[in-house]
């Protein structure tokens, strides 16, 4: 045998020196990197257990809990006890963290860096069984006549973006991530790619939804994309003659403000001064320059559509309203005309029927009319 190729014998009697078990802390970036690239989860579920983990974390902290095998099953029993009175959390979600705890002593156990999973052996809390909160038919035509009488390039996107979700029952990331090349208006058809689950699914671009859609997409778009950058400030009482061309700049905390003499030099500074515009593939996207000179002509992003749903759609119906309250109208208007359970699955992109029988109790006028008929 070379000496290249010897082998160091340990006789049995040796120990070899052990290395320091890993901490939660150090445990948990090395299961979120698993989980990306050999699991191949998507940037939001990644985000959502990074979140979870986090939480636990400090949980973990407090409760002096350093290491995997410290934790038992009584300690998660605990944690999901404080998510629900001290954080205020739903049920649905302590479920969730729950779920997630789960997944990460798996990989624990299975990596051979914890002994057991603790989260195993703990209960799923019972659901509460409560329909979705929707807007009614009356609701959706109340909202959508109020945004078709505003103008203005946003006004418009935000119309296509609130058309969208009414008539294609799209998941607020599905809204933040469609592209132009998943719109094919001359098939009618909008497909949805690498949705949750990594999935793809094909919707009909209804005539309701294409006169809203295609010409935002062919004429309004444009403007945002292109939009000059800052805005013009005419003379202001007791500050002079100068009209005022003002902008922010990414990088900069003050805004840039140029003087110009007449409105015609203004508008030909602020053309000027705006960089040439950026190919995007996103439909829904943010003006050419945003707050701070940032987000130039980006996907308007998950937390951008809650905002605008939140600022467009509550002042007209009056009461809270979240993005996916948009996917459940969706599904509502499918139930009223007819529509049966896997219709609505497929349409709604789900993995399992049983998520979608939550549509199951909703009263159609079908249902109310016989339901009537035995109570005559």
């Amino acid at each position: 045998m070379s000496r290249r190729a010897q082998l160091t014998i340990v006789p049995p009697s040796t120990t070899l020196p052990s290395a320091r078990p890993k901490t939660l802390p150090e445990m948990v970036p090395l299961f979120l990197r698993w989980f990306q690239f050999v699991r191949m989860r998507s940037p939001n579920t990644i985000a959502s257990y990074g979140f979870d983990l986090r939480t636990f974390l400090e949980f973990a902290h407090q409760a002096k809990l350093e290491l995997a095998d410290d934790v038992r099953f009584q300690h998660i029993e605990f944690y999901l006890g404080y998510l629900r009175l001290d954080r205020g959390n739903s049920i649905a979600t302590a479920n969730r963290h729950l779920h997630t705890l789960r997944a990460f002593w798996r990989y624990l156990v299975r990596e051979g860096l914890a002994a057991g999973n603790p989260a195993a052996d703990v209960f799923v809390l019972p659901k509460e069984q409560r329909l979705p909160t929707y807007l009614t038919i009356p609701q959706q035509e109340q909202l959508l006549t109020v945004l078709e009488a505003v103008q203005g390039p946003a006004a418009q996107r935000d119309l296509a973006l609130v058309t969208t979700g009414l008539f294609a029952g799209l998941r607020c990331s599905e809204l933040a991530n469609l592209q132009l090349s998943h719109l094919d208006f001359e098939a009618k058809i909008l497909r949805v790619i690498q949705g949750k689950g990594r999935k793809d699914r094909e919707l009909p671009i209804v005539p309701r939804l294409e006169r809203v859609l295609r010409p935002y997409v062919e004429e309004t778009r444009p403007q945002l994309v292109g939009r000059p950058a800052g805005f013009v400030q005419a003379p202001q009482p007791g500050q002079g003659k100068y009209w005022h061309v003002i902008r922010w700049v990414a990088g900069e905390t003050a805004r840039r403000v140029t003087r110009a003499t007449t409105r015609e030099e203004a508008e030909a500074i602020q053309r000027a001064q705006t960089p040439p515009p950026v190919e995007s593939p996103y439909v829904f996207v943010n003006a050419q320059t945003g707050h701070r000179g940032k987000r130039i002509a980006q996907p308007i992003g998950q937390r951008g559509i809650y905002h605008l749903v939140q600022r467009v759609v509550e002042p007209v119906v009056g009461t809270h309203v979240h993005p996916h309250m948009l996917r459940h109208s969706f599904a509502t208007r499918l139930r009223t005309n007819g529509a049966d359970l896997q219709i609505i699955q497929e349409a709604l992109g789900h993995a399992s029927i049983s998520t979608t029988t939550m549509y199951a109790h909703m009263a159609t006028p079908k249902r109310l009319a016989e339901l009537t008929k035995f109570l005559e």
